[in-house]
């Protein structure tokens, strides 16, 4: 029996299920199948510095599959409409019986999905769906009620338990198998769709550089991370996000590595690991999301009354927050820094993108595209949970009254700017802010209210018909 493992943001060997199962199941041999997909990247908002990583962590995992004599078969195509019938032709050319691939949470991707079971099934070939993309299926996991959780606090009560039931630490090492006789194919160094990327040679594709850093971590910066993590001027947060997005570092091998030095005893751990470990189930939580409440993946808010708030269409506003010109230093040089480098500290991530939506009232979707088209570690579950918390429009969202001064957030994080004067190409308060702070807030409270109370009222009014006995629509 030949099979198939079908790699997307999966791109490692290491615990790997849809790799590990086509391997196990393979007994006339095992081939990797990737699909590089230009213009489908670009509507997913991707730009250079996520496709090149994608593309840089493919490279090495080829060279991983060739040690292991297993073929990475890639194919380009314009868009993932024709994906399935790719991987149905591929299965048929080659003889093989079943494929096996890793969940993905997106709405488009799941369509995608049940289309090629489809298309395999009609040959009678098996497609089985392994969760590779997550520490457990966070698809299974819900509520009493048996519905997805919308709320973070719960959702890892739960996630915790289940973690306690279900995880193993189970980490298959494959020997090679008998060589096919098939040949890799070559890996496109530049994509005409994406321009070249300076910043490329700062970030070093592939799970062997990702494990060195993720050890590194964890033996000892870890330790202090609830403490540093908040400190955009010094080394005090993983840095591992663009592996862990590309699937070339998986969320099993974090918490793996943090059990081994830490116990299994997951609440008993110090303020560190536990705090870190925390991330990495809001990483799920985004996720269980994303699969649970598809609006999400249609540029929809959780909150639905915050689809009434008008948003600034001001270009020069925006203009200003692209180009790290608003005057707000921290703000600023957190823009500096993802459009130099690709990667931007989380924390001024937050107070960005609640400058952005909140002082400047643009719309969260015009930053999360922004970010995803700079940002190395674009994820598209991740960033979207992000943006919406800033915006007060998600899972978890701040309230809308609660607003970030950046000022302040600048003199508790990065009191003596080293950071604001590491990333900012012009010297702290050199321009003036491009709006009052003081005054935006109010402005900001005062539209959020105003949406809020019309939506409040609307779904009065929707109330009040139906008991009348009238058709609401």
């Amino acid at each position: 029996m030949k099979t198939i493992a079908w790699f997307r943001n999966d791109l490692r060997i290491l615990d790997n299920p849809a790799f590990t199962a086509a391997m196990t199941n393979a007994t006339s041999g095992c081939l990797a199948l990737f699909f590089i997909t230009p213009r489908q990247w670009k509507l997913h908002n991707w730009g250079s510095p996520k496709a090149y990583f994608q593309l840089d962590c493919l490279l090495e995992l080829r060279k991983e599959l060739d040690k292991l004599h297993v073929p990475l078969l890639v194919r380009s195509v314009h868009i993932q409409d024709d994906i399935p019938k790719l991987v149905h032709s591929c299965a048929t050319q080659y003889g093989c019986h079943q494929v096996h691939a890793n969940r993905d949470c997106g709405l488009d991707e799941i369509r995608r999905d049940e289309k090629t079971g489809i298309y395999l099934a009609s040959d009678e070939i098996t497609f089985t769906m392994h969760d590779g993309n997550s520490i457990l299926p966070v698809h299974e996991i819900t509520t009493g009620k048996g519905t997805p959780y919308g709320v973070f606090s719960p959702f890892s009560r739960t996630w915790k338990k289940a973690l306690l039931e279900q995880w193993t630490d189970d980490t298959p090492i494959h020997a090679p198998q008998e060589d096919t006789g098939i040949r890799s194919c070559e890996i496109p160094e530049q994509l005409e769709d994406f321009p070249a990327w300076t910043g490329r040679s700062d970030w070093t594709g592939g799970e062997h550089e990702a494990k060195s850093r993720l050890d590194t971590f964890i033996d000892t910066p870890v330790r202090d991370y609830s403490k540093n993590r908040d400190t955009p001027s010094i080394q005090g947060t993983s840095t591992l996000s663009p592996w862990l997005s590309s699937g070339s570092l998986s969320a099993s091998t974090c918490l793996r590595g943090l059990i081994e030095r830490n116990g299994e005893e997951i609440d008993s751990w110090s303020a560190g690991p536990t705090s870190w470990l925390n991330e990495l189930i809001w990483r799920e939580f985004y996720r269980h999301v994303m699969h649970g409440f598809p609006k999400v993946s249609m540029n929809r808010p959780m909150q639905p009354w915050t689809e009434l708030v008008p948003w600034n269409s001001s270009s020069d506003l925006f203009d200003a927050w692209c180009q790290g010109s608003t005057g707000i230093d921290i703000v600023d040089a957190g823009m500096h820094q993802m459009l130099q480098t690709g990667w931007m500290h989380n924390r001024v991530r937050m107070i960005s993108a609640m400058f952005l939506t909140k002082n400047l009232l643009v719309d969260w979707r015009d930053g999360e595209r922004f970010f995803a088209n700079h940002l190395v570690d674009y994820d598209f579950a991740s960033n979207n949970g992000g943006w919406q918390w800033a915006a007060s429009t998600g899972t978890d969202a701040a309230p809308y009254f609660r607003i970030f001064n950046p000022q302040r957030q600048s003199e508790t994080w990065d009191p003596a700017e080293t950071y604001i004067k590491r990333w900012l190409p012009r010297p702290p308060r050199s321009i003036e802010p491009v709006v009052d702070l003081k005054d935006s807030r109010k402005q900001a409270i005062e539209i959020f209210k105003k949406a809020r109370e019309e939506f409040e009222q609307t779904a009065d009014d929707r109330k009040l018909v139906t008991t009348n006995g009238s058709d609401p629509s």
